[in-house]
């Protein structure tokens, strides 16, 4: 009980939502995709966990109106940006170049 107070404190300073609604009516991979198949047609989306790890979404890239797709591959991109947050007070010594 005390260490599942302490993860759900630690997760509400870390800015980590502990709770994902499910849908029943969808249907998850691993990769937090979903799936909502109605008839011969199909939504597909990303998880709120997902969602939440992104940050602002800059980018998406779909397949062509009619293009045909296969399960587990690659089919688009989404592409986000977030935050990168200093852990500690510090001066940056160096930075990388590209």
């Amino acid at each position: 009980m005390a260490s599942s107070l302490w993860a759900s404190r630690a997760a509400s300073f870390l800015n980590i939502s502990t709770f994902h609604r499910v849908v029943k009516d969808l249907k998850y991979a691993d990769s937090h995709e979903w799936v909502k198949v109605d008839g011969t047609s199909a939504t597909i989306g990303i998880t709120d966990h997902a969602q939440d790890h992104l940050g602002d979404v800059v980018y998406v890239e779909l397949p062509d109106v009619g293009a045909s797709v296969t399960q587990g591959t690659s089919f688009g991109a989404v592409e986000s940006v977030k935050d990168s947050r200093q852990p500690v007070i510090s001066t940056l010594p160096f930075q990388e170049t590209l």
